[in-house]
């Protein structure tokens, strides 16, 4: 028989933060009722305020066996979505509309993991229910808003903003959105800046970040440095704005005062497991952890060999996608892509610490002639198939890949702009882009499609190094390129990424990589024509 007082007590105590004396009593209720789902579920609910999900998860999944209350499944819907298992939140939080078929919470929640799986379609669809159910709702406006941001249709995005304006003038979040439409679809920062401002006067400290981001890419470093503290002093433990307070330190130079922040916001983003990760002891055995994208793992890759003189044995935990062409190019290095948790090491480091490790800052870059390889039999197979020809061969890639729209939309570009490009003469053009969402390749047939060939960067890699030239904005197919030491051409945003710093013809990560820097933020006329010119002065040199 389940003691309801002793579990009241539990309860108060884990109210008043005194955790210990909760901890005794729900031990002793778990002795005498080791399978009662009421308290298996407040059990794991006190797992879940002491922040240790994944023993939460277990322990929540095994009173929902036993019964299916609603506590219990938002508990575990909660910490699902904690431990980055948004598929499975998604799952139960639709369960819990069984029992709240109205909540707003629960519309929210299923969004949100939509959109942190990218599944952009999927989230629009709920968002459109959810405002079908709660037509003026201030948070299903908002939403939808930030919807069809993500999915791209800002003619609707500026539709709902302004319904949600018009509705709740002193809300903040829709103010926010009327920045992010004002930097992605007008791309006028200055007004952006404005709609920032307001959002801050209403209230939301978000703004400040917001606000900072926009400042940065304007150029206005000072004033983004302390709208970014000024969100810190909110919002201490926010991951973005610490990586991106960072990322502005490295922007303008400063190696060490970028690590401090940087490396902090990139632990906090990861799950709880490799957030203990060791970058300060040494001994036999490392592991390295491939944090943040696939271009910055190519580019940071080139450190790895300079770790050999310090550790004698190196795993290095990378994604799918590098792990052949990584072997190869470090054969003394033992790369893996599975099985994280079973690994064992004396001390670990992110991927992207190793410069600051061994202090070798951005005056001291090393391999910018190259440094991965290809296989050699794929580089055959390629130049069998395809670049047989007495063209030059240039490769092309305009489409930014997996990130937040905020950073992706400045790398893209439509591909009409290259019109000019493709009716040259004597030149074969070759698709290196990945998932073309747009149908971009059925306007220009010219274009030969590698990009659905390509199973991962080895494929990638053995291709582009058949190339004369391969032009690409910012994404890891140029950092392939510099790492290949292949002659490229980055056609670089206005408001550009940190490690480009304030190049606008050559860049110190690659000496292949020559650089043309976005002058209008507009539109891409001025590079294009320019881009012309330097491929004419190459067929005058064949």
């Amino acid at each position: 028989m389940l003691n309801i007082k002793k579990l009241n007590k539990a309860i108060l105590f884990v109210k008043n933060k005194d955790f210990d004396s909760a901890e005794k009593i729900y031990s002793e209720l778990l002795r005498e009722n080791p399978n009662n789902d009421t308290v298996l579920s407040f059990w794991g609910l006190f797992n879940i305020k002491k922040g240790l999900f994944k023993k939460a998860e277990k322990i929540l999944e095994s009173a929902y066996k036993i019964k299916k209350a609603p506590s219990t499944i938002a508990g575990l819907a909660y910490t699902k979505y904690k431990i980055q298992k948004y598929d499975d939140a998604i799952i139960l939080y639709e369960e819990l509309f069984r029992y709240d078929k109205e909540s707003e919470v629960i519309y929210q929640k299923i969004i949100e993991c939509f959109r942190k799986l990218h599944m952009y379609d999927f989230a629009n669809a709920y968002c459109q229910k959810f405002l079908a159910s709660h037509p003026n709702s201030r948070h299903a406006l908002s939403l939808i808003t930030q919807s069809y941001m993500d999915i791209k249709d800002f003619k609707k995005a500026e539709e709902y903003c302004a319904k949600t304006l018009e509705l709740y003038p002193d809300n903040p979040s829709s103010w926010i959105n009327a920045g992010f439409l004002q930097e992605l679809f007008y791309n006028n920062e200055e007004v952006a800046q404005e709609c920032y401002k307001k959002a801050i006067e209403h209230k939301d400290n978000q703004g400040y970040y917001h606000l900072a981001v926009s400042l940065q890419k304007s150029g206005k470093y000072k004033e983004a440095e302390m709208n970014y503290k000024k969100a810190l002093e909110y919002y201490p433990d926010d991951a973005d704005t610490k990586a991106s307070l960072g990322a502005l330190y490295w922007t303008i130079r400063e190696f060490k005062k970028g690590y401090e922040y940087f490396t902090e916001g990139v632990r906090e983003k990861l799950p709880a497991t490799l957030r203990q990760l060791n970058t300060n002891s040494e001994g036999n055995n490392l592991l390295i952890y491939c944090d943040q994208g696939l271009g910055d793992n190519i580019m940071y890759s080139r450190y790895l060999p300079y770790l050999k003189e310090k550790y004698s044995n190196i795993e290095v935990y990378t994604r799918k996608p590098l792990t052949s062409i990584f072997k190869h190019s470090f054969p003394d290095i033992n790369f893996i892509d599975k099985d994280f948790d079973k690994l064992s090491y004396d001390s670990s480091m992110f991927l992207s610490y190793i410069p600051y490790f061994l202090n070798m800052d951005f005056e001291h870059i090393p391999a910018k002639e190259g440094y991965l390889s290809v296989n050699e039999t794929k580089l055959e197979d390629y130049r069998n198939k395809y670049f047989q020809n007495n063209k030059l061969k240039i490769g092309l890639c305009w489409k930014s890949g997996d990130m937040a729209i905020r950073a992706a939309i400045h790398r893209t570009i439509n591909i009409d702009y290259f019109k000019p490009l493709l009716e040259m003469k004597n030149i074969e053009f070759y698709s290196f882009q990945k998932d073309d969402i747009f149908n971009s390749l059925e306007k220009y047939p010219q274009i030969i499609d590698l990009g659905n060939e390509f199973t991962d960067f080895d494929d990638t890699a053995a291709a582009m190094k058949n190339l004369d030239l391969m032009i690409s904005v910012d994404t890891s197919t140029i950092h392939l390129a510099g790492a290949l030491g292949v002659k490229s051409i980055l056609l670089l945003p206005y408001c550009n990424d940190w490690r480009w710093f304030d190049n606008t013809e050559t860049t110190e990560w690659y000496n292949s990589v020559k650089i043309i820097k976005q002058k209008d933020r507009h539109d891409w006329y001025i590079e294009i024509d320019k881009l012309v010119k330097d491929i004419n002065s190459l067929l005058n040199n064949i």
